[in-house]
């Protein structure tokens, strides 16, 4: 009995088919998440994968899809080239319906470009779920905060720019010069207990102390004179 050779061809074909439904599931759940602020602040889930999570699988899928896409071609060229040229012939004899292709085609980018109806009905509904998310949390017990906190940026920090919203104990305490086992100790003396890997967004949600007021109980022990 022969053996069957393997076909690389229907492997990238249905690994394409495999990426652009992940693409496509992954791009509806982050059109619908909250934006990152509110995503750390509420721990936000879906599936058991946060959003950081959510936005490497999209990134992910989205480079195998580029990736599968030109082997496609790779493999495919000669009947792709071929189906292009009867098309294009058909469509020459079919003007009313290239112009109006072509027409149709510019109005949808005019209308994504300018944020023209009905694109922006969808996009204002993307972003009035980050308010309900926000909503959902205050709701909820959480200390939502605004986006002006979250990026706050403190006197003594020297983060460079950094806003503190967005660093974990770890990273807060290699910015204060302090050992990890000193920043959890800070904070538990101030009622907040946390891990290292805690955002500071997390953090302020559950303690409902702001993320510059957080990292200002972290720094460097004076010893009395």
């Amino acid at each position: 009995m022969t053996k069957r050779p393997f076909q690389w061809r229907a492997l990238v074909a249905l690994l394409l088919l495999g990426a652009g439904a992940m693409l496509l599931v992954s791009g509806s759940v982050l059109y619908l998440a909250p934006s990152g602020r509110v995503a750390k602040t509420i721990e936000w889930r879906l599936f058991g994968l946060d959003k950081d999570q959510w936005e490497a699988l999209h990134t992910a899928f989205g480079i195998v899809f580029l990736v599968l896409f030109s082997l496609h071609l790779k493999y495919n060229w000669r009947s792709i080239l071929a189906y292009a040229r009867r098309k294009l012939a058909g469509a020459l004899k079919l003007r009313a319906e290239l112009a109006w292709a072509t027409v149709l085609t510019l109005a949808f980018a005019l209308i994504a470009v300018f944020d023209l109806p009905p694109l922006q009905q969808v996009m204002a509904f993307g972003e009035g779920m980050t308010d309900y998310w926000e909503r959902w949390g205050e709701a909820h017990g959480y200390y939502v905060t605004r986006e002006e906190e979250a990026h706050e940026e403190g006197d003594e920090a020297g983060t460079g720019g950094k806003g503190w919203g967005k660093l974990t104990v770890a990273a807060l305490a290699a910015e204060k010069g302090v050992s990890l086992e000193a920043a959890l100790a800070q904070l538990a003396a101030a009622g907040v207990e946390a891990r290292p890997e805690d955002n500071l967004l997390t953090l302020s949600g559950k303690s409902g102390i702001g993320p510059s007021d957080l990292a200002a109980l972290v720094g460097p022990e004076t010893e009395a004179p």
